[in-house]
């Protein structure tokens, strides 16, 4: 047979195969989009999983603090203990509450990093599945839906918070959905339950509840006004997620409840500052919040279109069939628009003068919580914004406002870029890219990563060298956080916590009263704030790491020795040289510093005398 005879059928036989692909594709289109974004999920973290302890994560407020509120509660999980040891000469187990106290299991099971990598894994895997759900039920167009998803997914969410911002789409899918009444109840409330143990009451819980209670009245007004029977499901999932914030926060309940049965808070000391309302109201609105950055700049050129293709249909709104329902989803994006700026104005004001002067002359729970973290909610109302615009745009009664074809391509040109351009934004700015980076340009990419931050290699060498039981004696770090030591096992006067006694702070500051008095902006950040209980130098400031390379020396450090002493304190690890040593009754454990051919610092190791 020729050469020829063969091309006919096999042409004949690909068209074949790929109608029966698209006809699949088309039948299962929904499920298609969600496996592709489990599938992705699992791609997001390749990179980690190459590079193992090498990758870079973002350490400040994780792994320099809420980490050990996971290995701490996960290591006294089943004991009476209350005061951990480990850190800060003695921590109340109410100043190391875990963001997620589900997550707390994967830390009794398994090794830190591997349980911080799994935590990372679900946190994609239901951000994915959350914001395509959500949207699909709102909007029902599946590949706006998956696109949005995918670039909620890639946000940079911190781990160690759990499922605070990235579980909140499938929080609003289960309630959604039981508003639905369709299909089985219970599995729904199991998602509210599930969101419930995996994030913070303090931290966004609160609005959660809170817009959970106005969704649950709304529905009960008017439902009352139509004289129908009140639904159950709205205060019923109320009632689950309120239960899940009282049992996984017995301790800070008891501490606002009965504060004569516990210890008085550093944060009754707190001075805040007042800032400036139009940057801050910028910031929030415009990028979004430390924590929450949604990089959703785009989406404002998105917003101008939409206005400008509404006036155009309420000019024609004679020649448009359905003209009232094509603008439904213009209607409630502009609902979910004036919500995110009252969210803004909001936090600019709660950070304006007015109310900064009445939180510093208060006491209890309106000085020392943070209502601003109501803006936690903004990157979900963002994307949910961004679906029902894109929805709108490309509704099939658009193509009768146009009365083109082109307009149409346009349209749709328009969906693909502004969801490419939001999507690579997102990317540059993820904690995935830097891992990239890594596993490309291999040790040509400087970043401090895992390894590099606890450097168990050196306090190895240091713990070997000291030759006593860790837990007869503590240290105390300078330009090292505190953190690095403790994960190796040593007893810190130090450490970061958001919770601790005021009296400890007290007793803490007397350690370097001398450095607080040489520089303002040291001293007033610990005696005004003091979350991070640290060493801090007067010649160095705020710098917490000092790099190997960057040879740090410290000349005059002023440290009450005798207080050190009176701690039971025997170390001081420092990345700098202290040249004043001696004087403060210091002595080198040995001359060089400990340290390896690729660490990030040495560590000089002196013992107090």
């Amino acid at each position: 047979m020729g050469k020829g005879e063969l091309t006919f059928p096999i042409f004949l036989i690909n068209i074949n195969l790929m109608n029966k692909i698209f006809s699949f594709y088309s039948m299962h289109k929904k499920n298609c989009y969600f496996v592709t974004g489990i599938i992705l999920s699992c791609l997001f973290m390749i990179p980690y999983l190459v590079l193992g302890t090498g990758s870079i994560i973002t350490y400040h407020d994780q792994l320099d603090g809420e980490l050990f509120s996971y290995l701490l509660t996960a290591r006294y999980l089943f004991t009476d203990i209350r005061i951990y040891p480990e850190i800060m000469n003695g921590l109340p187990a109410a100043g190391a509450v875990p963001p997620a106290p589900l997550f707390v299991l994967f830390y009794v099971f398994l090794k830190p990093f591997t349980a911080f990598l799994l935590s990372q894994w679900i946190i994609c895997l239901i951000a994915f599945s959350g914001m395509y759900l959500l949207l699909l039920r709102l909007t029902g167009q599946e590949f706006i839906s998956f696109g949005i998803a995918v670039i909620f997914m890639l946000l940079p969410f911190y781990p160690v918070y759990g499922l605070c911002i990235p579980g909140q789409p499938l929080l609003c899918y289960a309630i959604v959905s039981l508003s639905s009444g369709t299909g089985s109840r219970w599995k729904y409330y199991l998602l509210i339950l599930f969101y419930g143990v995996s994030s913070s009451l303090v931290l966004v819980g609160f609005a959660c509840l809170l817009l959970t209670g106005l969704f649950a009245v709304w529905k009960s007004i008017k439902t009352i006004r139509s004289r129908e029977k009140v639904p159950l499901y709205p205060w019923a999932s109320l009632s689950v997620l309120l239960s899940a914030y009282l049992v996984t926060n017995l301790g800070l309940i008891r501490q606002v409840l009965f504060p004569e049965n516990t210890y008085v808070s550093h944060k009754t000391e707190m001075v805040l500052s007042p800032q400036d309302f139009g940057s801050y109201f910028r910031e929030a609105f415009g990028t979004g919040i430390s924590y929450a950055q949604s990089y959703h700049t785009i989406l404002f050129f998105l917003i101008v279109l939409c206005l400008l293709l509404s006036l155009l249909r309420f000019v024609d709104k004679k020649k448009v069939p359905g003209f009232r329902g094509s603008l439904s989803p213009c209607l409630k994006a502009a609902g979910i628009l004036l919500f995110i700026f009252v969210v803004c104005l909001f936090y600019a004001f709660y950070h304006g003068s007015f109310v900064t002067d009445i939180r510093n002359a208060s006491d209890g729970l309106l000085k020392t919580f943070n209502l601003d973290r109501i803006c936690w909610l903004l990157p979900t109302a963002w994307c949910a914004l961004a679906g029902y615009l894109l929805t709108f745009l490309t509704e099939p009664g658009r193509e009768a406002a146009t009365g083109s074809r082109l307009k149409s391509i346009v349209t749709y040109g328009c969906v693909f870029v502004i969801l490419g351009i939001w999507g690579l934004t997102v990317l540059l700015y993820s904690s995935l890219r830097p891992n990239l980076s890594k596993w490309l340009k291999g040790n040509e990419y400087y970043a401090l990563d895992w390894d590099s931050f606890f450097a168990e290699d050196i306090f190895s060498q240091i713990d070997e060298a000291i030759g006593k039981p860790q837990e007869s004696y503590r240290v105390v770090s300078v330009g090292i956080y505190p953190a690095a030591a403790a994960y190796n096992g040593f007893y810190c006067l130090d450490g970061y916590s958001n919770n601790y006694p005021l009296e400890y702070k007290h007793t803490f500051r007397q350690i370097m009263e001398g450095e607080l008095n040489k520089n303002d902006y040291v001293r007033y950040l610990f005696d005004n704030w003091g979350n991070r209980c640290y060493i801090t130098t007067a010649e160095q400031a705020n710098y917490y790491t000092f790099e190997k390379k960057w040879n740090s020396v410290i000349y005059d450090l002023d440290l009450n020795t005798d207080k050190l002493k009176e701690m039971n304190c025997q170390y001081v690890f420092s990345a700098a040289y202290l040249m004043n040593a001696e004087e403060m009754g210091l002595s080198l454990l040995r001359e060089p510093p400990f340290e390896t051919e690729k660490s990030w610092y040495h560590i000089y190791v002196y013992a107090v005398e």
